[in-house]
């Protein structure tokens, strides 16, 4: 018997009611860029958390892919290389932090197809592309915690003179 991985996936946004059907990948990569920087799509089985990939856009930078395979597998980043410049791109984790990521994470939305396209048929990372997992790149944090984004917000205001 053969499974159709790509119609038992949904995507979901963090303004959606829900998980919705798939629809073209170019619908989805169009879907992910109209909307707000914070409301990125999620993408697991109707039924169950795993495989499961998290994908933004970053007008100006890319898209940021992120795919788990199982629930015991690493958070893996699609990139562009695994030799990394310096963190320079800020990037907010969910209003809990902010930080500076390397501008490889940020993806071409020709590679986001092809590493959607793999996933969606075979609910894994595409074997031809080249990953990171979520500890072996360069970062910097700019703020973490509340306290830590007041003190950035006291201190950008002051700068600015507001």
């Amino acid at each position: 018997m053969v499974v159709d991985l790509r119609n038992s996936f949904r995507v979901s946004f963090i303004t959606s009611e829900g998980g919705l059907p798939i629809p073209s990948v170019s619908e989805l990569l169009t879907a992910v860029q109209s909307r707000p920087d914070w409301d990125g799509a999620s993408v697991s089985p109707a039924d169950a958390q795993f495989p499961f990939v998290h994908l933004d856009w970053h007008e100006g930078h890319g898209f940021v892919l992120q795919c788990y395979e199982d629930e015991e597998s690493w958070s893996y980043f699609l990139v562009t290389s695994q030799h990394f410049s310096s963190p320079a791109i800020e990037v907010e984790l969910g209003g809990q932090a902010v930080e500076r990521w390397p501008p490889e994470l940020f993806v071409s939305a020709e590679r986001t197809t092809q590493a959607l396209s793999h996933f969606l048929e075979f609910g894994k990372q595409d074997p031809a592309l080249e990953w990171v997992r979520i500890d072996a790149f360069p970062r910097e944090i700019v703020w973490e915690g509340r306290e830590g984004r007041e003190a950035w917000e006291r201190t950008n205001r002051a700068r600015n003179g507001d």
